[in-house]
């Protein structure tokens, strides 16, 4: 599988002369839960990685794991119907399993593997982005402008997505039973704002709250590669 991704790179920069110079913002989709014995080293993993500016680390609770005493209280079901979808897209053998971090849509790491995570994250963050993407915030208004890089005509969904920088949490039966757990960058909202052709210039405005943590996304249609994201600073 990291063989398949590092072919997928090298072609990828041979283009790079005409496409963007810039190289990739990585995304870490990180599927993990309240209830799962084997999430918290991945929760920890997440946290540290997060501080770097180079990736989107973002953390989505999944409700599958509730029937086993505790309900996560971070979870919502549509996290996991998307971590299904990635699943059943890269045939990974799984459904659904946590804890689960998924690389820029492209590929995954099982459970909670920091060396592996790190190279795919150092493979990744080499590919140039398959799309040129600005943001700012101005007077409450999320403005973003997306446009192609020459020789990508890739059809795209453009995701906004809210997220807590951190969560405390206490939990008080299940398999993590009597722990405190440090919780960074969960998802609360993921919203799809626009369907792109891959070919024009696109600019639209998004509202946004007061002080809300926002991360803009460009991704293939149907749960493919993320082809460019940034992050309100």
């Amino acid at each position: 599988m990291r063989k398949i991704l590092a072919a997928i790179i090298l072609a990828t920069m041979g283009w790079m002369t005409t496409a963007s110079a810039q190289t990739a913002v990585v995304v870490v989709e990180l599927y993990t839960s309240q209830g799962c014995s084997s999430c918290p080293p991945a929760d920890a993993i997440l946290t540290e990685i997060s501080e770097r500016d180079d990736i989107i680390a973002l953390g989505l609770h999944v409700d599958y794991w509730d029937y086993l005493g505790w309900r996560d209280q971070l979870a919502q079901h549509a996290f996991t119907e998307r971590q299904a979808r990635y699943n059943a897209i890269m045939k990974s053998g799984y459904r659904l399993v946590t804890p689960q971090m998924i690389f820029q849509g492209r590929d995954y790491v099982a459970g909670a593997k920091k060396r592996e995570a790190l190279e795919y994250i150092e493979m990744l963050s080499k590919m140039p982005e398959g799309a040129q993407l600005e943001i700012k915030k101005d007077d409450g208004v999320l403005r973003i402008s997306l446009a192609p890089n020459a020789g990508s005509t890739q059809q795209a969904d453009l995701h906004v997505v809210r997220y807590s920088a951190y969560e405390d949490v206490a939990i008080k039966a299940g398999e993590n039973r009597g722990k405190k757990i440090h919780y960074t960058n969960v998802v609360t909202n993921w919203d799809t704002v626009a369907e792109w052709n891959g070919r024009d210039v696109l600019s639209l405005s998004h509202s946004l709250e007061e002080h809300e943590q926002v991360a803009v996304i460009v991704q293939a249609r149907g749960n493919g590669p993320i082809l460019a994201a940034r992050r309100l600073d």
